[in-house]
């Protein structure tokens, strides 16, 4: 499956209505120049784990990913994402991971 590729939606003096859409089981992408936000809201009834992929290793060893926990019903903003997480392939990609897609909606958001 691939991932869903999501759009920086950006922030504006007169306001932001940002879209949301549903990811893939997969998970999402975008580009990151160092100012998006990820938003995700889980309407779900259980908690979810979002795992932040670093895509870098450290003389040759890979990374922990970082993961957090967004609540049943709740939502957080992560980021904004250094180069750390951009993923080796020379195109800036953020990649993020979730436990659980069902009732779970994302934007990606930036400055």
């Amino acid at each position: 499956m691939a991932r869903t590729a999501l759009t920086a939606q950006r922030f504006a003096t007169l306001g932001l209505a940002p879209t949301y859409g549903a990811p893939d089981a997969a998970g999402v992408s975008f580009r990151s120049n160092g100012k998006q936000v990820l938003h995700v809201k889980n309407g779900s009834g259980s908690s979810i784990t979002v795992t932040l992929k670093i895509g870098k290793t450290i003389e040759g060893l890979s990374v922990t990913n970082p993961t957090a926990t967004v609540a049943a019903g709740a939502d957080k903003f992560f980021g904004p994402f250094n180069d750390n997480y951009e993923q080796p392939d020379g195109t800036d990609t953020v990649f993020v991971d979730f436990s659980s897609v069902t009732s779970v909606t994302t934007a990606c958001l930036s400055l």
